[in-house]
């Protein structure tokens, strides 16, 4: 499957929420630096448990798994056997030099696309995050590939058109208690303030159940020069995500 088939297979022409699936990582499959970069989920793994979601609605529900990258597309995976469309946000290139190791996410990717079809075309969505998108693996500097990445409002759909396919709710899942990365929290908030009920919850063995939170505002909430600021400590690459090789300062002088 190349990776354009890939990303099909993910974001199918009939789902309504195929126009928010991003395709940057997808393009990577083809790389064939990729073929010698392990791909294990890092030793920090933790295995999902949804137990605690059963008593959900789907018609009503949106998902934003907020999760370390490979937990995250397992979890898609997961919801997308209870009904769910798994959405994928991920946002930056591979590299054998990344700061962060995107090859665990693309190899989960690839192992479980076939488990995605028959889904319905208006299934109700689960957003896909990597919560690592800004920790890099190591120092970050010249020579280094710096795929790092942040999550905006307009990667999400607007609460409005939630609204209008009768979400309600959303439901974060996430490892950390309480508020919601502050880049996510600048979308969820304005679901919030239009009427969509956010709930929270943590995914890991005995986690509970989902619990409401009332997002607080992020620094810089509604700026119209946030995401310009934002982004002004990443790089961009030429496919529209992120990730470039930090430039080696020329050495040597002029004779």
């Amino acid at each position: 499957m190349t990776g354009r088939e890939l990303f099909e297979t993910w974001a199918p022409a009939d789902s309504i929420w195929s126009p928010w699936a991003k395709p940057v990582l997808f393009a990577e499959l083809d790389n064939p630096a990729l073929a010698g970069a392990p791909a294990e989920p890092p030793a920090d793994f933790k295995p999902v448990d949804l137990s605690g979601l059963s008593s959900l609605t789907p018609p009503a529900t949106a998902i934003v798994a907020d999760l370390p990258g490979a937990e995250s597309v397992l979890t898609g995976l997961a919801l997308a056997r209870s009904g769910h469309r798994p959405v994928p946000l991920f946002n930056n290139a591979f590299h054998p030099s990344a700061v962060i190791n995107v090859a665990p996410i693309l190899r989960l990717l690839a192992e479980g696309a076939g488990s995605l079809h028959g889904l319905a075309p208006e299934a109700p969505p689960a957003f896909l995050l990597d919560a690592g998108r800004m920790t890099a693996n190591g120092p970050v500097g010249p020579g280094r590939f710096d795929n790092r990445w942040m999550v905006f409002p307009q990667d999400l759909p607007s609460a409005s058109f939630l609204l209008s396919r009768g979400l309600f709710k959303a439901i974060v899942l996430q490892r950390r208690a309480g508020q919601p990365a502050e880049d996510l929290a600048h979308a969820l908030l304005r679901w919030q303030e239009a009427g969509i009920e956010i709930l929270a919850f943590d995914p890991a063995p005995a986690g509970g159940a989902p619990q409401r939170i009332r997002i607080e505002k992020p620094s810089r909430f509604r700026a119209l020069w946030h995401r310009a600021l934002a982004i002004g400590g990443l790089r961009r690459n030429s496919a529209g995500g992120f990730g470039m090789v930090i430039p080696v300062p020329s050495q040597g002088g002029h004779g």
